[in-house]
C-alpha cells in the first residue's frame, strides 16, 4: 500500500503521508487495547473507506491528467506530421517510423522503407565526408542541421532542410534518432535559376563581342591558309603545320558557336518524334569524331515517342556522348538506356570511365568548367539548358559500380520551361 501511495502522490508529500499512516496505525493499536472488538472493526472500516475514497479521487486526477497529456501529444504529432517530413531510426540507422509526407516525397511505400536505412534515398550527391560528419555529430548526442539532396524512387531528386535529434538514455548515449525535414526543392530550383540567369547575362554580353570581333577574322584567316595550302605540293613539309592551324581555328570556331548557343539559345520548336532514332543519329555523329572511333555504344530500352525539338535533343545527347568518350580517353563502353515513367522520357548515359570526384560533381554543369584538354566546358551546360528549355532536367550520379551516369529527363508533351531563354 505504501508503494501505491508513493506512486499516486508527489515526492514532496510522501513524508507527510508516511507519518499519517504511522500515526493512524499507532492510534488503532492503542484503541485495540480498550475498545470492544465490534467498535474496533467499525473504526477500521471507516478508516479504510476514507482511504479508499482518497485514493480513488487521486487516481481520477491522474487519469484525467494522463488523458490530457496523451491528447496533447497526439495533437503535436498531427501538427508535425502535417507540416514536416518525419522519420525515426534506431542507433544502427534502420528506419523504424515514417510519416505520410516522407512516403509521398520519396515515392516509396511505408513497407518498403521500414527496416531499411537512409541509403535507399541517397542521391550520391554529397561526398562521404559530409555523411561521416553527420553521423559523427548525432552519434555524440548532438543535434545536426543541414540541407540534403535525396533521390526518389523514380530517380528524380529533391532537397530537404533536415534536423536530426538524438534521443539519449540515462547514460547520455543515443538510443534513437528522429529526423524532421522540410521540402526546399522549389527554393533550390529558384536559387539555381537566379544563378544561371545572372551567368547568362554576363555570357550573353561576352558572346556578342566574341561573335563580332573574333569569328569573322577567324574565317578570313582560315580561308587565307587554305589558299596557301592549295598552292603547296602534296608532300610539302609546311602542309602538316597548316593543317594543324586550320584544326585549331575550327576548334575555336566550335567554341564560339557553343558560347552563342548557350548564351542565346534559339526558341524550341517541338514536334512529334521518336527517341531511339535520335540516339542512333547521335551515336553515328560520335563515331565520326576522332575521340569516339573506338568507343562502344549500346542502346537499350524501349523506343519512346515524345513531343520535343529533335535537333536540340540530338545535340544534347551528342554532347553527353562526347563527354563520356573524353572521360574514357576514347576507349570504353557507353550504355544508353531509355525508360518511360509517369509521362516522362528518361535517358541514362552510363560510361565506364573513372567517374567524377564528389567535390567536382556540382561544378560539371557550370559554364566553362572542364577537366579535359579538349573543349571549352560548355557541352554539359548546353545539354542541361536544352533539358530545361523542354521543362525537363539533366542530373549526374556516380554508381558504386563505377563510371558516371547522366540522366536526361524530358516530358512526353511540352511543358513550361524551367528557365526561359534570354
Amino acid at each position: 500500500m505504501a508503494t501505491l501511495v508513493r506512486r499516486c502522490l508527489p515526492d514532496s508529500r510522501w513524508l507527510l503521508v508516511a507519518l499519517a499512516i504511522a500515526a493512524t496505525t499507532a492510534i488503532l493499536a492503542v484503541a485495540a487495547s480498550w475498545l470492544p472488538a465490534l467498535e474496533l472493526l467499525g473504526l477500521l472500516y471507516l478508516a479504510g473507506l476514507l482511504g479508499t475514497v482518497a485514493f480513488v479521487w487521486r487516481f481520477r486526477q491522474l487519469e484525467h491528467r494522463s488523458a490530457a497529456s496523451i491528447q496533447q501529444l497526439a495533437d503535436l504529432k498531427r501538427a508535425i506530421d502535417y507540416a514536416a517530413i518525419v522519420a525515426t531510426t534506431d542507433v544502427t540507422g534502420r528506419i523504424t517510423y515514417v510519416n505520410d509526407r516522407f512516403c509521398e516525397i520519396s515515392q516509396y511505400g511505408r513497407e518498403e522503407l521500414l527496416g531499411q536505412d537512409h541509403r535507399i534515398v541517397n542521391s550520391g550527391y554529397h561526398p562521404p565526408a559530409f555523411m561521416r560528419d553527420l553521423w559523427r555529430t548525432i552519434a555524440s548526442g548532438r543535434v545536426w542541421h543541414g540541407e540534403i539532396r535525396n533521390r526518389a524512387k523514380d530517380g528524380s531528386h529533391y532537397w530537404v532542410n533536415t534536423t536530426i535529434v538524438p534521443f539519449l538514455n540515462a547514460d547520455g548515449k543515443p538510443y534513437q534518432y528522429i529526423a524532421i525535414r522540410a521540402d526546399i526543392t522549389a527554393r533550390k530550383a529558384a536559387e539555381h535559376r537566379l544563378t544561371q540567369q545572372a551567368a547568362l547575362a554576363r555570357v550573353g554580353q561576352m558572346a556578342a563581342v566574341v561573335a563580332h570581333e573574333v569569328r569573322n577574322p577567324l574565317a578570313g584567316i582560315k580561308g587565307a591558309i587554305q589558299i596557301l595550302m592549295s598552292r603547296r605540293p602534296t608532300e610539302h613539309a609546311e602542309l602538316q603545320v597548316m593543317r594543324g592551324v586550320v584544326d585549331r581555328i575550327d576548334a575555336l570556331g566550335d567554341l564560339i558557336n557553343d558560347l552563342i548557343a548557350f548564351a542565346r539559345p534559339r526558341a524550341s520548336n517541338p514536334t512529334a518524334c521518336a527517341l531511339r532514332p535520335l540516339l542512333a543519329e547521335a551515336v553515328l555523329m560520335l563515331q565520326r569524331d576522332p575521340i569516339g572511333v573506338s568507343v562502344e555504344v549500346a542502346i537499350e530500352g524501349p523506343d519512346i515517342s515524345l513531343v520535343a525539338d529533335a535537333e536540340l535533343v540530338r545535340a544534347a545527347v551528342l554532347n553527353l556522348l562526347l563527354n563520356a568518350a573524353q572521360a574514357m580517353h576514347g576507349h570504353g563502353r557507353v550504355a544508353l538506356s531509355t525508360v518511360e515513367r509517369q509521362e516522362l522520357a528518361m535517358l541514362h548515359v552510363h560510361d565506364t570511365g573513372p567517374g567524377i570526384p564528389p567535390e567536382l560533381r556540382e561544378q560539371v554543369f557550370e559554364p566553362f568548367f572542364t577537366t579535359k584538354s579538349r573543349g571549352g566546358g560548355l557541352g554539359l551546360a548546353i545539354a542541361r539548358r536544352t533539358a530545361e528549355l523542354h521543362g525537363g532536367s539533366l542530373t549526374l550520379s556516380c554508381p558504386e559500380s563505377g563510371g558516371a551516369q547522366f540522366t536526361l529527363t524530358l516530358p512526353l508533351s511540352p511543358r513550361e520551361p524551367a528557365m526561359a531563354p534570354m
